[in-house]
């Protein structure tokens, strides 16, 4: 069997690491890829690093696939990783099997200078990714050949053309603290376990902290889409994106709450339930958050006390950066109920008034037909955009 090994650090693990194992796999006929994390990579040390087994959990959840086996060797062996250590384990693993080392060209170039590379030499063949023009081919030929003794027109080495993925590791981790959308450089699972571990640094992290204890896994990333929707909106239509980012963030902050403790947080915020809010605890969530930002949290900003409090019933009155949350808590990206994708279409191409409206039509009618009570404040707000949408046929 022809086994490739592709190592690497992996933090994150990225769509351009997947494209280059399958396109190498295809090149050099291999059968199986081994995908290798490293512990501690000697020309890496001291740089900061997701702690090996997070690694480890994003490359599991990026190389799915039967033909890869994701290895845990060097993390268990730890300490500096030498590839003439890994291929030595491996061989005594594989003792019929062929080896292939999987690097870039960039590493080939200076593959002279690695530790025992005569060694490795002798235990796999060397497959090198890289954009191959006629003169760079040459110059790796060149020093494939000079070099390390190698001829590619024997296969000694495998130089195989692949086109590159236009970003790294550390230009996403760069996105990442800048609050930058890196989902379309990883998988899902991998996005959704960089943010549910919290291995990155991100705007608001110390608040993320927070409700990564308070929150579960689901209402934990849901937060984090409507953060990311209620930004997108706000860029859209003119509000502050940085605020509507945090309010989005902490909009369901007492969501997994007991209903005991949401009771004594709304007792400290001095709000009083009226008898359709006691008849449904559902509505609690949203005036208790109101009451911990500010009493927990120091919150004074009236916009966004308000977007919390009416992110779930709506009101007559409310602002654009009311509506920008509240629609953003409708269309986040982990949504999927029946009629979601029509208020993503609202919302950004027929404004949030329209988008408003749809949600409330959608949510009355689900609510009567259960018969839970309606917040008075649910009416008031689906009046006042009848109203307003008739006076604004009116004046055409």
């Amino acid at each position: 069997m022809r086994i490739g090994i592709f190592g690497g650090t992996f933090n994150p693990v990225h769509r351009g690491h997947k494209r280059l194992a399958e396109e190498m796999k295809n090149r050099a006929q291999l059968d199986r890829i081994i995908i290798m994390p490293t512990f501690t990579p000697p020309h890496k040390a001291g740089k900061e690093l997701a702690d090996s087994s997070h690694r480890l959990e994003m490359c599991r959840l990026m190389f799915t696939e039967d033909c890869f086996t994701v290895s845990d060797l060097e993390i268990q062996r730890q300490g500096k990783s030498y590839t003439v250590d890994t291929l030595t384990a491996l061989k005594e693993i594989y003792p019929d099997d062929e080896l292939f080392l999987i690097i870039g060209s960039d590493m080939l170039l200076s593959f002279d200078r690695w530790y025992r590379y005569e060694d490795i030499l002798s235990m796999a063949t060397l497959c090198v990714a890289s954009r191959l023009d006629s003169i760079f081919f040459e110059d790796l030929s060149r020093y494939a050949s000079e070099a390390l003794g190698l001829d590619c027109e024997k296969d000694e080495i495998i130089l195989a053309d692949i086109e590159p993925f236009e970003c790294s590791s550390t230009e996403i981790r760069e996105k990442l603290t800048e609050g930058k959308e890196v989902r379309n450089l990883v998988s899902d699972k991998v996005y959704d376990y960089i943010r549910l571990k919290l291995l990155y640094e991100s705007p608001f992290m110390e608040h993320k902290r927070l409700l990564r204890e308070k929150l579960d896994d689901y209402r934990f990333l849901h937060s984090l889409n409507v953060a990311d929707s209620a930004a997108s909106l706000a860029r859209m239509y003119g509000a502050d994106e940085e605020k509507a980012y945090f309010a989005g963030l902490v909009h369901d902050i007492m969501k997994n709450e007991n209903n005991s403790d949401m009771l004594k947080m709304l007792e400290k915020g001095g709000i009083i339930l009226s008898r359709t809010e006691k008849a449904n605890p559902k509505l609690w969530h949203a005036m208790a958050g109101e009451a911990c930002l500010k009493e927990k949290l120091g919150i004074t900003d009236e916009e966004i006390l308000s977007a919390v409090r009416y992110h779930t019933t709506g009101k007559s009155g409310m602002s654009l950066f009311d509506k920008i949350i509240y629609v953003a808590d409708y269309v986040s990206a982990e949504r999927n109920y029946p009629d979601v994708g029509i208020m993503r279409q609202l919302s950004y191409e027929k404004g949030l008034d329209e988008a408003c409206l749809y949600s409330l039509q959608y949510t009355l009618k689900a609510l009567s037909e259960r018969e839970t009570v309606i917040h008075p404040d649910s009416l008031d707000f689906y009046n006042e955009l009848i109203i307003n949408k008739g006076e604004s046929y009116d004046r055409t």
